[in-house]
């Protein structure tokens, strides 16, 4: 009977210090990231392949040409994830925004004519879980 009064009065205790403001726990937060290293990049003298933000990756062709540029996203797998064509506007440079994928290992590969350039990169969520308590 002493236990369960003394329980009790803990977590009552807890709870008006949650309600007051004083105890505070913040939100898990999570971020996937590539995981190659801080900017995976891949460049050739015509096409480039790069990271430019989180997640986001930046094709370009150095001069545009009249082939079609071939854009391909696959996974460790080999399923297609996107297959398309850059228009001669594109070929300056075109952001592809990769957040909505799963964590994983994946290719980028760009193909005009007899030219062929491709990066790999994994992306890897992390979590962290921080308990702040104030008095």
């Amino acid at each position: 009977m002493k236990t369960n009064f003394v329980n009790n009065n803990v977590r009552f205790g807890l709870a008006l210090l949650a309600a007051a403001g004083l105890l505070t726990i913040a939100p898990s937060t999570a971020s996937a990231r590539v995981e190659d290293g801080p900017k995976a990049e891949t460049k050739t003298n015509s096409v480039s392949i790069r990271e430019v933000g989180n997640l986001k990756f930046k094709v370009s062709v150095a001069q545009p040409v009249e082939d079609k540029v071939q854009v391909l996203i696959t996974d460790e797998s080999n399923t297609r994830l996107y297959v398309g064509t850059l228009s001669k506007k594109d070929q300056l440079g075109r952001v592809f925004d990769l957040s909505n994928l799963a964590d994983g290992k994946y290719v980028i590969e760009v193909a005009y004519g007899k030219e062929r350039v491709a990066q790999s990169f994994a992306i890897q969520t992390q979590v962290s879980r921080v308990v702040l308590a104030r008095n």
